[in-house]
């Protein structure tokens, strides 16, 4: 069951000869272009480019506003990621200090302790 082709071609015959027979008119092809009505004076024109140009100012300052607050945060985390850093300088040192020679020599378990008597090695 096949179908003729010629149920999808344009049934405008006379526009088809009119273009041309080279035009190529053939199935959802517009044959006639459109042409609107009504047109803008130099008034309307003139307004509507400074409202566009006005909307094209406005996106551009949202998104420098948007830049500007990340940023902010960025800086925000930069400043607490280095207060960390210092902090974990502080606390090496205080961990460096607490293990100490001195301190383990004048500790109460290194006082409790006893020498040893003989420190013969074994072979």
């Amino acid at each position: 069951m096949t179908r003729p082709r010629t149920e999808f071609v344009s049934s405008r015959a006379r526009v088809r000869a009119a273009a041309g027979a080279g035009a190529g008119w053939g199935r959802n092809q517009n044959l006639v272009p459109f042409q609107s009505g009504t047109r803008l004076g130099p008034i309307a024109n003139a307004v509507l480019i400074a409202v566009l140009i006005a909307l094209l100012g406005l996106l551009y300052l949202m998104q420098l506003a948007k830049t500007g607050s990340f940023s902010y945060e960025i800086n925000q985390i930069d400043v607490q990621k280095t207060q960390l850093a210092a902090e974990q300088d502080n606390l090496k040192v205080e961990n460096a200090r607490l293990q100490s020679l001195n301190r383990i020599k004048n500790s109460e378990v290194a006082a409790a302790m006893t020498t040893p008597v003989s420190t013969d090695s074994a072979e």
